[in-house]
Order: C-alpha cells, then sequence, then structure tokens
C-alpha cells in the first residue's frame, strides 16, 4: 500500500500514487508553464506575479497531493510556501513510472 505523508507549511499531505491520468494532468499544467515562458522569454521567475506562481503551484498541487484538511486562503501565495516540497513531490512522482 502507497500511504506517504508530508507536512507542507503545518499541512498534513498525502501523496497520491502515480497513475497515467495523474501524469497527463501534470503534463497538461507543464505545457501551461512552459508556453508561457515561450511566450516571455526574458521575464524571470521574479518578475512573474506571485498570482500567477500560486496557480501554477495549485494546479500542479491537485495533481499531486491530498491534503487532511483544505488548504488556508492564500496558501500557495504566501512567501512561506514551501515550494521546493513540491518540485520534490513532483520527482518522487514522476519516479514511480520506471518501475511499471
Amino acid at each position: 500500500m502507497f500511504d506517504k505523508i508530508i507536512k507542507v507549511n503545518g499541512l498534513l499531505i498525502s501523496l497520491r500514487p502515480y497513475s497515467e491520468a495523474r501524469a497527463k494532468q501534470l503534463r497538461s499544467v507543464n505545457e501551461e508553464i512552459n508556453a508561457y515562458i515561450e511566450k516571455h522569454p526574458d521575464q524571470t521567475i521574479d518578475e512573474l506575479s506571485r498570482k500567477l506562481r500560486a496557480s501554477w503551484y495549485r494546479k500542479k498541487a491537485e495533481v499531486l497531493w491530498e491534503p487532511k484538511m483544505p488548504y488556508p486562503d492564500g496558501f500557495f501565495e504566501s512567501e512561506e510556501f514551501e515550494m521546493s516540497l513540491l518540485k520534490d513531490t513532483e520527482d518522487f512522482f514522476m519516479r514511480r513510472k520506471l518501475y511499471l
């Protein structure tokens, strides 16, 4: 059984197991991000609006995470949001495919 739990900004979150449907959803989010980057090649990550970054974080989290409680208001927009844990989760998720 797959049961991996992490804590992000104090919120307990279960990691969702790998599935082709989730992988497809994640690829779609990454394609959206890449399309934006291609349209705005000179824009740095720091120049992106916090709201835009937060919307991408939320989309990825909705694919990868199952929060034990609802996300608090401003969870993904906060300067304290631990985005590295989202990236680590994405990497962990994609490595699961290797075992199929």
